[in-house]
C-alpha cells in the first residue's frame, strides 16, 4: 500500500495548536490553522466536563480544526501528531522510547488509532534516557537527520524554551541533555528583581559586543555574579535596558554552551529567528573555527514535516 498524496501535520503543544495540510512528495503546504488551544488549556477543559471520553473529547476538537483547513476529503487523509498530544495530559499517553534513536525513526514509539468518524491518527511519542526526557523535538530531529553526516561524531542544539542539545553517532542520536535556557529568560525579565532593568528588542549587529561580553562572563568561574549585575549597573551607571537585555541573553546561553567549549567535535545548529542570530554567534566565539554548521531556516521549517513523513513512512 502506497503513501496517500497528502497529510496532515498536528503539531499540538503546551500553548500552541497547529495544523498543516501537505503535499507528500513535495512536502508543499497547501493550507495551515493555527489556535492558541494549548495542551495545558484543552486539559484543563476536559477534566471540567464529563460528557466525553478523553479520546473522544480531544478527538471532536481536532477533527473540528481540521474542518478549517482548506482541502477536499479531509476527513480521510491520515494525521501525524507530535508534541504534547501522546503526554500524561494529551489524548492518549504513549511510553517514551529509549535512546538511542536511529536516524529513520523505526525505534521511536509511535500508535495508529481511528478518531470517531474514521479520521485516521498517528501519535508519535517522545525518547527518553535514564535522566531527562523529549517530546516534540524527536521529530524535528528525525527531520534534520538527512543532514547530519552519518558516520562521523557530533552535536544537534536545537534552541528553545527547553533547548536540546543531541549527540548523533554512525546514523543514530545517542544522548541528549536539557537546558531550560529559554524559560530561565522568559522568568528572570519578568519576575525577578531584575525585570525593570531589562528591556526585549529586535536583533541588530549593534549589540553583538554587549551580548558576548555575557557569553565570555558566562565562561569564567564567577558567572553567578554577574546576573545582579545588571541590577546594579542600572542604580549606578543607569545602563540600557535593551543591553541589559542582550546582556542577560549572552550569560544564560553562554551558560548553557559552556560544557561544549572544550570538546573537539562538529557542532550543527537547528534555529530560526532572534535563536539562529544569538546561538551562531556565541557558538563563534566559543568553537574552534570551521566546527559549526549552521543549518537553513528554510530547512528548519520543513524539519518538522520531514520527520513526521518518516514516521507515516515507517508506518506504510
Amino acid at each position: 500500500m502506497g503513501l496517500p498524496k497528502q497529510f496532515i501535520s498536528c503539531d499540538w503543544g503546551t500553548s500552541n495548536f497547529r495544523l498543516r495540510l501537505v503535499a507528500t512528495d513535495t512536502l508543499k503546504i497547501l493550507s495551515q490553522h493555527t489556535s492558541n488551544q494549548g495542551i495545558k488549556k484543552h486539559f484543563k477543559a476536559f477534566t471540567h466536563q464529563h460528557s466525553q471520553s478523553r479520546t473522544d473529547f480531544y478527538c471532536s476538537y481536532l477533527i473540528n480544526e481540521i474542518s478549517s483547513l482548506k482541502g477536499k476529503n479531509t476527513e480521510t487523509i491520515p494525521v501525524v501528531a507530535s508534541g504534547m498530544l501522546s503526554s500524561s495530559i494529551g489524548m492518549k499517553e504513549l511510553p517514551y522510547a529509549h535512546m538511542p534513536m536511529n536516524f529513520n525513526g523505526s525505534t521511536l514509539s509511535s500508535e495508529y488509532l481511528e478518531c470517531t468518524g474514521g479520521q485516521p491518527l498517528i501519535l508519535i511519542s517522545g525518547i527518553k534516557t535514564d535522566n531527562d526526557v523529549i517530546r516534540g523535538e524527536e521529530t524535528q530531529a528525525l527531520g534534520l537527520a538527512d543532514l547530519l553526516p552519518k558516520t562521523e561524531k557530533g552535536l544537534l542544539i536545537l534552541p528553545g524554551t527547553h533547548s536540546k542539545h543531541i549527540t548523533f553517532f554512525n546514523s543514530e542520536f545517542r544522548h541528549f541533555k536539557t537546558y531550560m535556557t529559554g524559560e530561565l529568560f522568559e522568568i528572570i525579565s519578568q519576575n525577578s528583581i531584575l525585570s525593570t532593568s531589562l528591556q526585549q528588542s529586535e536583533w541588530t549587529p549593534q549589540f553583538e559586543n554587549i551580548f558576548l561580553d555575557g557569553v565570555k562572563r558566562a565562561l569564567s568561574a564567577d558567572a553567578m555574579s554577574y546576573f545582579f549585575s545588571i541590577r546594579a549597573n542600572t542604580l549606578l551607571n543607569e545602563a540600557n535596558p535593551i543591553e541589559n537585555s542582550f546582556f542577560l541573553s549572552g550569560l544564560l546561553i553562554g551558560s548553557e554552551l559552556k560544557s561544549i567549549a572544550d570538546k573537539y567535535e562538529p557542532v550543527y545548529l537547528g534555529a530560526s529567528g532572534i535563536s539562529a542570530e544569538l546561538y551562531k554567534r556565541a557558538l563563534t566565539y566559543i568553537l574552534p573555527k570551521d566546527y559549526l554548521t549552521c543549518i537553513s531556516g528554510e530547512d528548519m521549517e520543513k524539519a518538522l514535516l520531514v520527520g513526521q513523513l518518516k514516521l507515516l513512512q515507517n508506518h506504510g
